[in-house]
């Protein structure tokens, strides 16, 4: 059964976090952990829907891993099946793998 890796403590979340330049104000995005440590900052030279919406998926990252982990835990029985169960596992596996800094 696999468990979920340490990283920076969920929730995480999002905050629009706007620079000020000279010609007005510059959109950014700065993702948080549940200790409100700052995780990461989008690129403010990307366009600010762009930047939400990548801030937003960073934010969700650590939910998403959890959910993928349980999948993966049920289908743990397909490991070697040839149908899209067996398929399913080897994704999650190969996704939770990647996320996690481990060789697959």
């Amino acid at each position: 059964m696999m468990t979920a890796p340490n990283h920076s403590p969920a929730p995480w979340a999002y905050e629009y976090s706007p620079y000020q330049g000279r010609n007005g104000e510059i959109p950014a995005f700065e993702v948080f952990d549940a200790d409100c440590n700052k995780i990461l900052d989008t690129n403010e030279d990307t366009p600010c829907e762009l930047q939400e919406a990548n801030a937003r998926m960073a934010s969700s990252a650590p939910r998403l891993l959890a959910s993928l982990i349980t999948c993966a835990n049920l289908l743990a029985d397909y490991d070697e099946s040839d149908g899209e169960e067996g398929e399913a596992y080897r994704e999650a596996l190969a996704a939770i793998h990647e996320a996690i800094g481990r060789a697959a």
